[in-house]
């Protein structure tokens, strides 16, 4: 049970971060992506801005059903939502200003 524990703490703390990841550094993949790759730098920044929103939403609905499955304490599991709601809106709103504003 505690390995499984650890398993989806790993999923959903892991998946957080790279979410994070995506959507500060979101216009420097763009950048990255465009000079070395190639790709045009509208589809370089909406690709991981639309990962980094997705990111934030798919694992608390992966949580809730954990959290069913008493995987996860009910206070972990109102530790991690606060902490994901809390740190999504703040990065995906940046994020979002940021692509609004290359849109012109």
């Amino acid at each position: 049970m505690t390995e499984e524990r650890n398993k989806i703490r790993l999923l959903l703390y892991g998946s957080m971060i790279v979410a994070i990841l995506l959507g500060i550094y979101a216009q420097d993949i763009a950048y990255f992506s465009n000079r070395n790759l190639a790709i045009p730098l509208m589809v370089g920044i909406s690709i991981p801005t639309i990962l980094s929103v997705f990111l934030f939403l798919g694992p608390p609905m992966l949580v809730s059903k954990f959290s069913k499955q008493k995987a996860m304490s009910p206070k972990e599991f109102n530790i991690y939502l606060g902490l994901n709601v809390l740190l999504g809106l703040v990065v995906s709103a940046f994020s979002l200003v940021v692509l609004v504003a290359w849109c012109g």
